[in-house]
């Protein structure tokens, strides 16, 4: 198995579009810009600010990081994840090495995002990436599965935890 990360291009938006639209998985890729039309999702991964980020196992799309800077002066990116179904149980070799891609290719000094407190499954993901829990924010976003809004955890990975985390994963081998 082979587990390959780049930049993808404007004609494989549709595919990746595609495939979070099959898992159903919009709720938890991106809680923020929630789900967006095929259009609106060309513009927003077309925007020269955004990075696209394409995992791909054995040349098959996998996962997906989307990264947007902070701001022009900082050095912090906030990010959206997604592993797909299928490639579920290998998601934090997928992440880590999207981590990986990121620090030693962009002027980065962490990643960081919000994760609804009823997502279990993607903190736990983060966690086994470096991503560290910051702090809380009360009732950020609408849960419809609750009916109410949900806390939000803030959660940032460094270089330094994800080579933690990456120690740590070789130990549980």
């Amino acid at each position: 198995m082979e587990i390959t990360y780049r930049i993808i291009q404007p004609a494989e938006y549709n595919v990746f579009y595609e495939l979070i639209n099959q898992d159903d998985s919009w709720w938890a890729f991106s809680p923020s810009l929630g789900q967006l039309s095929a259009g609106d999702w060309n513009s927003y991964c077309g925007n020269e600010n955004v990075l696209c980020l394409g995992c791909f196992v054995d040349n098959a799309p996998a996962g997906l990081l989307q990264g947007t800077a902070f701001s022009n002066t900082s050095r912090a990116m906030r990010i959206a994840v997604i592993a797909f179904r299928e490639y579920a149980k290998i998601a934090p070799v997928m992440m880590r090495g999207a981590a990986d891609w990121v620090f030693a290719s962009i002027d980065c000094a962490c990643m960081f995002g919000e994760v609804p407190s009823t997502n279990r499954h993607v903190m736990n993901l983060l966690q086994k990436t470096g991503f560290e829990k910051q702090g809380s924010i009360p009732e950020l976003y609408w849960s419809d599965a609750k009916q109410k809004f949900v806390n939000a955890t803030i959660v940032v990975c460094t270089p330094e935890s994800l080579r933690k985390a990456k120690s740590d994963a070789e130990l549980d081998i």
